[in-house]
């Protein structure tokens, strides 16, 4: 039986109404319960969240003094690392000589020299006190960019003397006397650093010049045998840092403040600390002692004293103080109050609105369908002659409606196919023509590499080769070999940062520079401080380059070396297994200027070999994101002890391919070895 055919108009008025006047009525109950059972669970709900609130609060204050207070703990770790150097290298220092304080230099920061005791000799202390006056250069712009945090930086050593870097000039002065004495090895920040082997914030304290609350931080440091040498350590003051730590907005009546290890309020909203005056959270008289318990002991929760007052408290780690925040429990209801009076009101809005809303549903619901159907039926037509492939043909835009923008997108996709096909023609020549001028730079960069094996079929004291495998079409790893003079042979091994043109470019550069600076009886380490310089002269785009060069004395075997931040060479001796030949790295190039690289050198016997290598073979990366490693590296060069220089590097980049399997090169992946024949 033939079904009766319906308009569309008709079918739109029904399911439109049906499902407007479902909705509307199914909207209303679910509504209508949801008022009344919100007004029920508001209270518990509002108070669960403004304990997650509290929470959020405290631990992202806690966090937020833990991240100011480390920005002083990397100074004293730094500086600790400094004098370490100065014990490590005095020769690479110059001698300043560091005087005791002069009353005529108060209010100018300067360094400044004190005995523990007269039975201390300054003579005896010269050479050391003179190679610490080294740290007014590191320390004068720290308190000058920090003046207003940062008082006092200083130095105390296990021999007997203290250097200060202030613009106080009274403390320990000795009427009298030339010298100024000041015996800290009782002092607190002195014997707890020294049990403590690492950086650490002492308690607060006021400051002896009225200035406010301070703390200091301070941290061992060792001499060139790593023993105890001595604590460094800065004076901070903590009001600018407390004042914004507890800034929190919450209402009337709340306010935060910080507690330090001993119980007392050190800073709040409405009280200024001073000495001798703080408030403690363990006298019974004070409204935090119900919760004194949990913030002592570092834990992080939210209680409701019988008081009615709410507290939230978390641990501050560096300083080992505690955050919190106090609010009074009528400040947490007062929202609920206000809700249960607007629910009431609303219940009875809504039945009036929904019996309106549901009379104008029906007549607009009417007056749609009729508008609706029309231009619709129009469209198709049009959409009709577009879609047989008529891209020329456009759309009639009947009404200024989402008809109409239909209508205006059917058109602009007309015209966006017919732009995409004549672009798609245009694009796939301009890629084919980039594709041509990289596998030109690919073919430039591989021909500046020596790639001629045997390179001096006329040398039999050795054999070396090598390889470059780029990530991309041109890569940042480069390789070089070459006669110094008729008995030194160079070879270099580097990789630049990045990948792709810019680190090809570096690396057009960087070889040169490394080849040119590279002379007859000119040391490694002032090639590599020569580069060095001239590469940060012209790195606007901050590459940087690790790279390691070393120089074969064909006659006598001596093999000198330098090494800027590069992996390790691989060295196997006669008869024995390849092994990883450690040495110190010394920073990359480019990385910084005037930097001072050292040569080192080892011996070589005939059948001794070197390999050389960047982090593409140790840091290749197969399906399942596992590093190649340098274990699996070390199996495979002791597997192949009798291969030639070409036939190990074979051997290692089969490994390696075997090893990665399908997924992509990650990395350019360069080796060179070098077998010395005597």
């Amino acid at each position: 039986m033939e079904q009766k055919r319906q308009p569309i108009r008709k079918k739109v008025q029904k399911i439109v109404l049906l499902i407007s006047v479902a909705g509307l009525l199914l909207t209303s109950a679910v509504g209508l319960f949801s008022m009344l059972r919100i007004k029920g669970d508001s209270e518990n709900a509002l108070i669960r969240q403004m304990n997650q609130n509290l929470l959020n609060v405290v631990k992202d204050k806690a966090d937020l003094a833990d991240s100011e207070l480390g920005k002083y703990a990397d100074y004293i770790r730094d500086f600790s690392s400094y004098i370490h150097d100065l014990y490590q290298h005095p020769e690479d220092y110059v001698q300043r000589e560091v005087f005791p304080p002069d009353a005529a230099s108060a209010g100018v920061c300067t360094m400044q020299r004190y005995l523990v005791s007269p039975d201390i000799s300054v003579e005896a202390t010269a050479q050391e006190r003179r190679l610490l006056g080294n740290l007014e250069q590191l320390w004068a712009p720290v308190l000058s960019g920090s003046k207003d945090m940062i008082t006092t930086i200083y130095v105390g050593t296990q021999s007997g003397f203290l250097l200060s870097y202030d613009d106080c000039a009274d403390l320990g002065v000795t009427p009298g006397s030339d010298e100024s004495y000041f015996d800290y090895f009782q002092s607190s920040w002195y014997t707890s650093a020294m049990e403590a082997g690492t950086v650490l914030f002492t308690d607060t304290y006021p400051d002896a010049y009225g200035r406010g609350l301070m703390i200091s931080c301070a941290a061992p440091f060792y001499d060139a045998q790593d023993q105890f040498a001595g604590v460094v350590c800065m004076d901070i003051l903590i009001g600018d840092l407390t004042s914004y730590v507890i800034d929190v907005a919450l209402g009337e009546g709340a306010y935060a403040f910080l507690v330090n290890a001993s119980g007392d309020i050190i800073a709040s909203a409405d009280m200024k600390a001073s000495a001798g005056a703080f408030e403690s959270i363990l006298d019974a008289s004070s409204a935090v002692y119900e919760v004194s318990a949990p913030i002592i002991n570092g834990e992080t929760g939210v209680m409701l004293t019988s008081g009615g007052v709410y507290y939230a408290y978390t641990p501050v780690s560096s300083a080992n103080w505690k955050f919190c925040v106090h609010i009074p429990e009528s400040l947490v209801l007062a929202p609920v109050k206000a809700m249960e009076r607007n629910i009431i009101a609303a219940i009875f809005a809504f039945v009036a609105a929904l019996a309106l809303i549901i009379f104008c549903v029906v007549l607009m619901v009417r007056r749609f369908s009729r508008q609706l159907t029309a231009p619709l039926t129009a469209l198709g037509q049009d959409v009709q002659t577009i879609s047989s492939g008529d891209l020329d043909y456009r759309a009639v835009i009947r009404s200024n409606d989402e008809i109409g923008d239909l209508a205006g997108s059917f058109n602009n996709m007309a015209a966006s196919l017919k732009q995409h096909i004549e672009n798609l023609t245009a694009v796939t020549a301009e890629k084919e023509r980039i594709g041509a001028e990289l596998d030109v730079a690919t073919h430039i960069q591989k021909s500046m590499l020596p790639c001629i094996f045997p390179p001096f079929p006329e040398r039999k004291e050795f054999d070396v080769y090598a390889t470059m495998n780029p990530a991309k079409e041109v890569g940042g790893d480069f390789y070089d070999f070459f006669m110094v003079d008729d008995t030194h042979l160079a070879v270099v091994m580097a990789d630049v940062s990045g990948k792709g043109v810019p680190a090809a470019l570096f690396m057009v550069i960087g070889k040169t520079l490394i080849k040119d600076h590279t002379q007859p009886g000119k040391s490694l380490g002032e090639v590599f401080t020569d580069v060095n310089n001239m590469l940060c002269d012209s790195n606007s785009e901050g590459l940087f380059i690790t790279a390691f060069e070393g120089v074969l004395d064909l006659v006598t075997g001596e093999f000198r070396y330098v090494n800027a931040g590069h992996e390790p060479p691989y060295l196997c001796k006669q008869g024995e297994g390849f092994e990883a030949y450690k040495i110190k790295a010394g920073f990359v190039l480019a990385g910084m200027e005037d930097l001072r690289y050292r040569e080192g050198s080892l011996q070589l016997s005939p059948g001794d070999r070197i390999f050389l290598y960047t982090d593409g073979v140790t840091e290749a990366t197969d399906g399942a994101n596992q590093l190649y490693g340098s274990e699996r590296l070390h199996r495979v060069l002791n597997a192949n002890l009798d291969a030639g220089p070409e036939t190990l590097l074979s051997a290692v980049k089969a490994d390696v391919d075997q090893f990665v399997g399908d997924a992509p090169q990650f990395d350019d992946i360069t080796m060179l070895c070098l077998a010395y024949r005597g």
